[in-house]
């Protein structure tokens, strides 16, 4: 079974593959192929009674899919890179060990994601193998979300000034129930899906202690730069923070699991809800439903863990971010 490590267990060769094989994605065209397929899902699927906007309910956000489809894209982007080398995982940033300290985290290396953006330099990255001077990550300007000239940008700090605590994703991890209706990104709508995507704020749930978006949507505000539009992937350490929701996502399972002594899908709806978000759905473009991603150990991987977190039980039978 394929283990996926936190990013501060990776050995300096770990941290060489990865990089490396990212890199050989991006000098093949197949890398920028993830950039555009994460774009275009942000298209609305919504119901004939609900308004065509990019910023509602799409294939992949802002609904109970986001955590599915986003399974089923880190396993597509992770079987390419074992392509090039078959010991390579995903490896996940758990960004709440890094909340008190976030400029010095170990993702920020100039050996692997290298660092923040220069601002007088249109905030484009200036150290690691991304940077711009290397000529090896080439990315288009989006002067439309305010990003202009080529190249791989971030901005630390600069929409939102902290990344989300432990006690922030606690939070999430309390949720007894998956999603709720109607199953979109309202701060009122109840559930760990919309919990960890980071719709409930402040507004929503006087509870929450910092202001703005939460959690998934936070990290993307924090980092800034290519991170902010929907071309989001534009960014490795995308992939890196996504790993992470998805473990969290698989210790929620575990969890619930646990707490009722049982296997069930613990997903919500089951049927009747939005297109695309229903338990036997297919998620667009692969040819994977929903009920075939619920499983980890199912599809072949596992999460590397710390000594607190709970693991999943062991079965027999197999089978855009700112408001």
């Amino acid at each position: 079974m394929k283990l996926r490590k936190n990013v501060r267990s990776l050995t300096d060769a770990e941290k060489q593959k990865f990089v490396a094989a990212c890199l050989q994605l991006k000098a093949s065209g197949r890398y920028d192929q993830y950039v555009h397929q994460h774009h275009h899902v942000m298209v609305p699927t919504v119901l004939s009674h609900e308004p065509n906007d990019p910023n509602y309910r799409n294939g992949a956000h802002r609904g109970p899919s986001f955590l599915p489809w986003h399974r089923a894209f880190l396993l597509q982007f992770e079987a390419d890179l074992q392509a090039i080398d078959r010991s390579i995982t995903i490896p996940y940033w758990n960004w709440t060990e890094d909340f008190s300290d976030p400029l010095n985290s170990p993702v920020w290396k100039a050996d692997f994601m290298g660092g923040n953006g220069v601002e007088s330099d249109e905030w484009r990255v200036a150290s690691g193998p991304f940077a711009y001077k290397n000529g090896n990550w080439d990315v288009p300007p989006y002067p439309d979300d305010g990003l202009p000239g080529r190249g791989l940008k971030r901005q630390f700090g600069l929409v939102v000034n902290s990344l989300p605590t432990p006690e922030d994703l606690q939070m999430a991890m309390r949720e007894s129930l998956y999603d709720t209706p109607p199953y979109d990104s309202s701060h009122c709508v109840r559930g760990f899906r919309n919990r960890l995507e980071g719709w409930i704020t402040q507004r929503g749930d006087p509870q929450v202690k910092t202001s703005s978006s939460q959690l998934h949507n936070r990290v993307h505000l924090w980092v800034g730069g290519n991170m902010l539009p929907m071309t989001s992937p534009d960014d490795p350490v995308f992939f890196l923070h996504h790993c992470f929701i998805d473990k969290v996502w698989a210790d929620w399972q575990a969890r619930m699991a646990q707490d009722n002594d049982q296997w069930a899908p613990h997903y919500a709806p089951l049927t009747n809800g939005p297109e695309g978000h229903n338990y036997h759905d297919v998620l667009k473009p692969w040819a994977l439903k929903i009920s075939e991603v619920m499983d980890i150990e199912a599809l072949d991987y596992e999460y590397e863990q710390a000594p607190s977190v709970m693991l999943v039980p062991q079965r027999r039978n197999k089978s855009p971010f700112l408001e």
